[in-house]
């Protein structure tokens, strides 16, 4: 049975060529629960017929609020889905036409297309309402595929990412520094931290110590388990007062980037390309944010162990790439620089951040709580519902922010 969306002919009208006119849709769910928490995802077939009489399919993706009082305030919706639409109509143009004045086709290539938006029916409408809706074009008909949260991303996955990412945050801050009014004007005031994490002092104490018994699993990260305590409680302080990194790494930061929030494409077997998703949290901020997050809640764990330094590395090489490509003087930014940088961060956010994300990114497939019904208590582990993988990468992330000096 399809999902009803209200009006959706008028919000794809304006992408439809002269002579196509809207016949019907049909809707069904995207995802499983469990694959995303900040709202409800449809799959959407729109038969058109074109100016000869010939019928087409157009494949969308659709993209509602959440579905319950919770996650709209945890989201901070009414302010997070005006932003992830700005990403699509505002800034990823604005970007790419920086880039095209610097002779690049494309700058910002790794982002889907916008094919309608909304905030509400009421088309003088400010605010977000239950019936706001983002329709984008559907890459997986395009040869993109999701790849398996539990297991994350392989070496030339995490080198063409990396890639992406360098590009984004050296994109973002060569902008900034050429044209600093215009993007005072057209990008910093999407870029906003909005996000609200406010759980009851008792949650706060059955996450601590559900977190220390996982990690107690591991005997060498028992002396450590203080450092857990410290995270969790760290964490409203992190999200009210985010760190202050060093002002040339400030950038436009996805705060979400983790392996459902990006999509690639295989040839032959090797990733060519990638799409981002979801921004719903963007924010400007360090671009250590997401360097951090991505590698240790993302990366294939047996593959992190051997080469996260190099990982490092490496996004550091494409980032200085990215910024000579877009004519910006590289003398400050040095390697140690943005060691110290990637220091600050780790100890002041990230540590909290990839602790508390790692519950929901590795629950065991069909063992999630449907989003109708989740809230802070979720956070609490129930090591029956967590997949094995949990337990191996909560100890490597302790362990190797330690030997880092992180934490």
């Amino acid at each position: 049975m399809s999902i009803e969306i209200k009006e959706l002919q008028s919000l794809v009208q304006s992408c439809l060529k002269p002579g196509q006119k809207f016949i019907s849709y049909e809707s069904k769910n995207l995802l499983s629960t469990g694959e995303n928490y900040g709202s409800t995802m449809l799959n959407i077939l729109i038969k058109i017929s074109k100016e000869d009489g010939k019928e087409e399919i157009i494949h969308c993706i659709g993209k509602t609020v959440p579905p319950s009082e919770f996650l709209w305030e945890f989201f901070s919706t009414k302010n997070t889905f005006k932003k992830e639409i700005a990403v699509y109509n505002i800034i990823v143009p604005e970007l790419n036409k920086f880039g095209n004045e610097l002779g690049i086709d494309c700058l910002m290539d790794f982002f889907a297309k916008c094919i309608g938006a909304r905030l509400s029916l009421d088309p003088k409408s400010e605010e977000v309402d239950a019936d706001a809706f983002l329709v984008l074009e559907n890459l997986k008909v395009q040869g993109y595929e999701s790849c398996d949260r539990v297991i994350g991303f392989n070496e030339d996955c995490t080198k063409l990412l990396l890639g992406d990412l360098a590009t984004m945050h050296a994109a973002t801050i060569a902008y900034r520094l050429a044209k600093p009014d215009e993007f005072k004007t057209k990008v910093l005031p999407h870029l906003k931290r909005q996000f609200v994490f406010d759980p009851p002092s008792d949650i706060i104490d059955d996450i601590t110590k559900s977190w220390q018994k996982a990690a107690g699993r591991n005997p060498k990260c028992v002396p450590h388990l203080g450092k857990i305590e410290k995270a969790v409680r760290n964490i409203r302080y992190y999200l009210d007062n985010p760190p202050k990194g060093k002002d040339m790494f400030a950038t436009m930061t996805h705060n979400d980037y983790w392996v459902n929030n990006t999509l690639i494409k295989f040839e032959n077997g090797k990733p060519v390309k990638n799409a981002m998703v979801d921004f719903q949290i963007m924010e400007f901020g360090s671009l250590a944010h997401d360097v951090i997050f991505f590698l240790y809640s993302s990366v294939e764990l047996s593959l992190l162990e051997k080469k996260v330094d190099e990982f490092i590395q490496l996004y550091y090489q494409k980032f200085i790439q990215s910024l000579v490509r877009l004519k910006c003087d590289i003398s400050q930014y040095s390697y140690e620089a943005m060691l110290e940088e990637f220091a600050l961060i780790a100890n002041q956010a990230q540590f909290s951040h990839t602790l508390f994300m790692l519950t929901p990114i590795l629950t065991a497939k069909g063992r999630a709580t449907e989003l109708s019904d989740f809230g802070y208590s979720n956070f609490v582990l129930d090591e029956d519902n967590l997949h094995e993988n949990y337990f191996k990468r909560l100890h490597f992330l302790i362990l190797d922010f330690v030997k880092k000096g992180w934490i």
